[in-house]
């Protein structure tokens, strides 16, 4: 057996090699872990690296080799003039010039107790002329370390300085040098809050991912990103490693624009990062390997190089094929861009339905049962949470005039605060019960989070927190008038925001471009004060349909023309709308106006009514709808259910209080949040029967919920709480 410390591998069966994988009959000079291997121009380049039994240090047990291979003829090895016994070391390739940074050696005999120590040289080697510099060092000793090349700069990431066999400093700073410069000049990266050694680490669309390795406390599966314009660090959701050495000694390269990961397993990664999971590719290895090298042939295929198994070191070469895979993903994000799935929920109502195709949404918990965690929030707010990945979003106002704006993004893993960012109200709105604070919910998609407050301002901030545009609407349009502020929240397409203003003063509805933040179209509307929001409608013809004070309307999306539109409804000034194929059905808190529509072009407005709902009223909540039931809850915090082919009632479920966020329909089941924390559940049959009453104490009112990977998502004006199954 191979043994790193306390951490044993077993055999384990070898599967079958797959057509993507071809393994090489030419293997590497040694049998080697802990090495340098990169490819620049058609060469595939292998330095040093460990060649003895594990944990054995020695001057022996350095390889000595430096070698070069063509990959156009993949015949043999040429010997290159070698520099200096390493291992742990960075080496990353650019302009013809092959650059290693740090690492660690013993000098000692076989007999002595190892002096492994970590050094801070940084040689250079000129492809050319096969002749080795050195450059400016490291600021302090390093190894154990990653090192990758991107846009002409060096980026030094993890690692620790041991001495004479001893760790003495983990490095908390990473490095970037310019190579643009000569000499070159080592700058420090933003401090981070962990530390970590025998991690892996590539660039990818701008950010730095750290992954896995292991620190004080044992083998990680964490991802840390960091983002090279905002140079801010953000957590990414964690790498699948199995067994007990997870992402322990993993190699990461940035394959076409895309994050690919190696670690002890059969099962090479991508990260797919519109909604940040991690795909399993169709390619697999045959040999499953660690402190091993990813090294890229081409846009598609993969060189998984050397390492060590589980009786040992490797001298074997597999060639991965993940064109396949790489097709997949891009699959996977057409069919997911700017759109919900199931790992995340991008803003009010989800995309708009209240439903989520999550299968981990529990059945109970409470205070002391499957509560994941619970945090105060900064400020007071009254939107609903949105959920992208391992993030959560937030928006909230503070002082007593909402004078300050804020948006806040927490872990869904275990609510950390990511970042914060405030800004100043452009208008200043004396705060009371009666009045919206932060009411707009927010939307994210793969690239940003776009806000918009009732004291006017628009704001996009990408995943870390930068800024991308702004806008103040009451600046270009005029204040908005009324008693209690406005609550509309935004909605969005691929591309594009909506967003509906109908106010006590000059009204509109607006299509935005996500991009630059200006407007598509604009349409100016009669005043009409209302706190809905619209629902989107997408597909090949997308739709906007509102319900807002007095009328019902279809508009197409695309151009902001008006296809069709109802008057004389009453009380449809809060929820909104909820579609199915074939109706649109709207939420009245009068009793008589909750009703379904047709959505077809070609009928006759005295025919759109399809349906009226028999003796239902809704107040807060929107409609949710399955597709044989429609439930709707008033004021009083009764529930009804309706047929949804006639508008029938089955029955009335009174619930333990009013509900300000909307139901949720999820896992065979639909969930009732009251607003002082009880959480009542039922089955989606069409039958009343109790599955559960849910208790939490919380402080103040619930507000929204939202569907995370773990669970749901509580907010109240100032807490953010998780519940999920444990």
């Amino acid at each position: 057996m191979f043994s790193l410390g306390v951490i044993t591998l077993l055999p384990i069966a070898v599967v079958a090699v797959s057509s993507m994988t071809k393994p090489w009959d030419l293997v590497l000079p040694d049998p080697v872990t802990s090495f340098g291997a990169c490819k620049e121009g058609n060469y595939l380049y292998v330095y040093g690296g460990h060649v003895g039994d594990a944990h054995v240090y020695s001057e022996k047990t350095h390889s000595l080799s430096f070698v070069r291979l063509n990959l156009k003829k993949k015949k043999n090895w040429e010997e290159l003039p070698f520099r200096i016994p390493l291992q742990g070391f960075g080496m990353a390739a650019y302009d013809g010039k092959i650059f290693i940074s740090g690492g660690s050696r013993a000098t000692n005999k076989e007999d002595e107790e190892s002096n492994l120590s970590s050094l801070a040289q940084v040689s250079v080697f000129d492809v050319r002329k096969k002749t080795w510099s050195k450059t400016t060092p490291l600021p302090e000793p390093r190894s154990s370390h990653e090192m990758v090349s991107h846009n002409g700069k060096l980026y030094v990431i993890g690692g620790w300085n041991m001495q004479n066999g001893v760790g003495q400093k983990w490095h908390r700073h990473g490095l970037s040098a310019d190579l643009s410069k000569e000499p070159i000049e080592w700058k420090k990266l933003p401090e981070t809050e962990w530390t970590v050694r025998a991690n892996s680490a590539a660039v990818v669309n701008d950010g730095l991912y750290v992954v896995g390795g292991i620190d004080d406390n044992g083998t990680l599966n964490s991802v840390n990103r960091l983002d090279l314009s905002s140079m801010k660090w953000s957590e990414v959701n964690d790498f699948p490693g199995t067994n007990r050495l997870k992402a322990f000694g993993s190699a990461s390269v940035n394959l076409r624009g895309n994050l690919l990961v190696g670690s002890f397993s059969y099962q090479p990664r991508i990260l797919i990062d519109s909604n940040n999971t991690w795909m399993p590719t169709s390619a697999k290895i045959k040999e499953k390997r660690f402190f091993h090298r990813l090294v890229p042939m081409n846009q598609c295929k993969v060189l998984f190089v050397g390492g060590a198994s589980w009786d040992g070191h490797l001298n074997t070469i597999e060639e991965l094929d993940f064109s396949n895979d790489l097709n997949l993903k891009k699959n996977a994000q057409t069919q997911n861009k700017g759109i919900i799935d199931r790992n995340f929920w991008p803003g009010f109502r989800g995309s708009g339905n209240s439903k989520s195709k999550s299968k981990n949404l529990p059945l109970n918990w409470s205070d002391e049962k499957n509560l994941l965690w619970k945090k105060t929030l900064v400020g007071y707010g009254q939107s609903t949470p949105v959920v992208f990945g391992n993030r959560i979003f937030t928006t909230s106002t503070k002082g007593k005039m909402s004078e300050e704006l804020l948006i806040q993004c927490h872990a869904v893993s275990n609510g950390k605060l990511l970042w914060k960012r405030e800004f100043e109200a452009p208008v200043k709105i004396e705060r009371s019960q009666y009045v919206s604070q932060a009411a707009p919910s927010p939307v994210v998609d793969s690239k940003a989070i776009y806000t918009f407050f009732e004291s006017g301002k628009m704001l996009a901030m990408s995943h870390e927190g930068k800024m991308l545009w702004e806008r103040t609407l009451t600046q270009e349009y005029g204040s908005f008038e009324g008693n209690h502020g406005v609550g509309s929240s935004l909605f969005q397409s691929a591309d594009s925001l909506g967003l509906l203003i109908d106010h006590a003063g000059s009204s509109y509805l607006l299509k935005i471009n996500k991009r630059n933040g200006k407007n598509v179209w604009k349409i100016d509307r009669e005043k009409r004060v209302s706190w809905s929001t619209p629902t989107l409608e997408r597909g090949e013809n997308e739709r906007v349909y509102l319900s807002s004070n007095g009328v019902v309307e279809a508009f197409d999306f695309s151009t902001g023309e008006k296809i069709w539109g109802i008057q004389a409804v009453e009380g449809n000034t809060v929820a909104s709308p909820t579609l199915t194929d074939n109706l649109v059905i709207i939420g009245s808190s009068k009793e008589g106006h909750c009703m379904a529509f047709n959505r077809r072009n070609s009928t006759a407005a005295q025919k759109r009514v399809t349906w009226v709902a028999e003796d239902a009223s809704s107040s807060f909540s929107s409609p949710l709808a399955t597709d044989r039931h429609v439930y709707f809850v008033n004021r009083a915090g009764v529930a009804t259910c309706h047929d949804i082919r006639n508008g029938k009632k089955h029955w009335n479920l009174r619930l333990p209080g009013s509900c300000w966020a909307s139901s949720i329909h999820g896992a065979s089941r639909i969930y009732f949040f009251t607003k002082d924390g009880i959480t009542t559940v039922i089955n989606d049959d069409g039958g009343n029967e109790i599955l559960a009453e849910n208790q939490l104490s919380i402080d103040g009112r619930i507000y929204g919920v939202a569907v995370s990977e773990k669970g749901f998502v509580f907010r109240t004006g100032s807490e953010l709480i998780s519940v999920g199954i444990l």
